[in-house]
């Protein structure tokens, strides 16, 4: 009668030790799967490049710069002083950048991004612009 009590009792264990892993396998799954939503999530977040037109009118003029004194305002809905954009100039229009010697840095200002140039360009320049979200 004393084995048959040991032989339930390893039984009783195996099976707690098989419930235990099961629980620690259905937590680590639920574990990557919540990790990849997240990562998922953090892709959707990142906003692809909008296309942009830097024009041939509506510059001003900053008579305190030397280096770069015309500038224009783009247009963007949402962004703030404390954003961040990135400016691609495209390969067709890279020439008439460079001849009207577009500064290589901007401004983000409220509801717009300021570029910079030596003269204004003779051509609209084709670029594309990312957005970085400041912090507030």
């Amino acid at each position: 009668m004393g084995k048959l009590t040991l032989t339930e009792h390893l039984k009783a264990c195996a099976e707690a030790a098989k419930s235990f892993t099961n629980g620690l396998v259905a937590e680590l799954a639920q574990t990557v799967t919540d990790a990849m939503q997240e990562m998922e999530n953090v892709k959707a977040d990142k906003q692809a490049s909008v296309s942009i037109t830097i024009p041939t009118t509506g510059w001003g003029i900053d008579e305190a710069s030397e280096s770069y004194p015309n500038y224009c305002d783009i247009t963007v809905e949402g962004v703030t002083a404390k954003d961040r954009a990135d400016i691609a100039i495209a390969p067709n229009s890279m020439d008439v950048a460079i001849e009207c010697g577009m500064c290589p840095t901007n401004e983000t200002l409220a509801g717009k991004i300021r570029v910079w140039a030596r003269s204004v360009p003779t051509e609209a320049i084709a670029a594309e612009y990312k957005l970085n979200q400041g912090k507030e």
